[in-house]
């Protein structure tokens, strides 16, 4: 086992590398590059998660990107210096950590939703490192690579023959399902899913860093609450959120939206909530 959590605390921590080193040390003339070597993170910010927060973490040779390893682990565990990966044979390292990803499925180091389910609250941190004698530390950064939308239609109550209900439900499509967790690049593939509805006119979903334009809510006729039966509309998000929010996808943390759209006068605004900073107001 090359990963090791300990919830013994830090004494067994370091009497377990320590037999480790000095099976190592005790022959004199032998080949050091397949010691052992003790890769800890130090992550930054760590104060902005709960500390039994679920982490995923991997180590990969590099640059050949041969796996070395993969567990489970927490953001307290990391912090108190209670979980390490073993290195051995590699001048350096590579991999990533993530947490949010339950719900993703995986191929390789690419994550993403599967078809019709809703992306996952992810961030994700990327490194590269040398691998140091004995034991070394690599300085790490979440990043948010979620945006989390709310939708409220406005007047949701005041449509004719709809006896008080909001007479339409929604569907977002789009062709970036996920993100390669070693690149930190945007995954391309269909995405798409239909919100339930929360409120009256009320809808909650997350996306992925976009790769594209291709980004679109649909508005669809609930039967039997609507004059017109056969309506339908859609909205181009990918350019409401550019235009007017600002909003590029190259964000190194990806706010959170909140849209209001006022169907009967045909206006949307749209607030813009960066990660760890002050609300930024858009109208359309």
């Amino acid at each position: 086992m090359t990963s090791r959590t300990l919830r013994g605390g830090r004494i067994l921590l370091l009497l377990a590398i320590g037999l480790d080193l000095s099976s190592c040390r005790s022959v004199v003339l032998e080949d050091r590059f397949m010691c052992p070597s003790f890769l800890f993170f130090d992550v930054a910010d760590e104060e902005r998660y709960p500390k039994y927060q679920d982490v995923f973490t991997t180590v990969f040779a590099h640059p050949d990107g041969k796996p070395i390893d993969e567990a489970g682990t927490s953001v307290e565990f990391i912090e108190n210096e209670l979980f390490f990966f073993t290195v051995r044979g590699t001048a350096a390292v590579k991999g990533y950590g993530l947490m949010g990803q339950e719900g993703l499925s995986r191929d390789g180091s690419a994550w993403t939703a599967p078809l019709g389910e809703d992306y996952a609250p992810l961030f994700r941190f990327g490194y590269t490192a040398t691998v140091e004698e004995e034991r070394f530390t690599v300085p790490v950064e979440f990043t948010k690579e979620h945006s989390h939308v709310t939708v409220q239609y406005l007047g949701a109550d005041t449509f004719e023959y709809a006896g008080g209900r909001f007479p339409f439900y929604i569907s977002v499509r789009g062709n970036t399902c996920g993100i390669d967790a070693m690149s930190g690049l945007p995954v391309r593939g269909p995405f798409e899913v239909s919100p339930q509805e929360t409120g009256l006119g009320h809808f909650e979903f997350t996306l992925p860093r976009q790769a594209d334009h291709d980004l679109v809510l649909e508005m669809y006729v609930k039967e039997g609450l609507y004059e017109y039966a056969d309506f339908q509309t859609s909205y181009n998000l990918y350019e409401i959120l550019r235009d007017k929010g600002g909003i590029t996808w190259t964000e190194k943390n990806l706010p959170d939206v909140s849209i209001e759209i006022d169907f009967q006068e045909t206006r949307v605004n749209v607030g813009v909530f960066p990660w760890g900073e002050q609300e930024l107001e858009y109208r359309l």
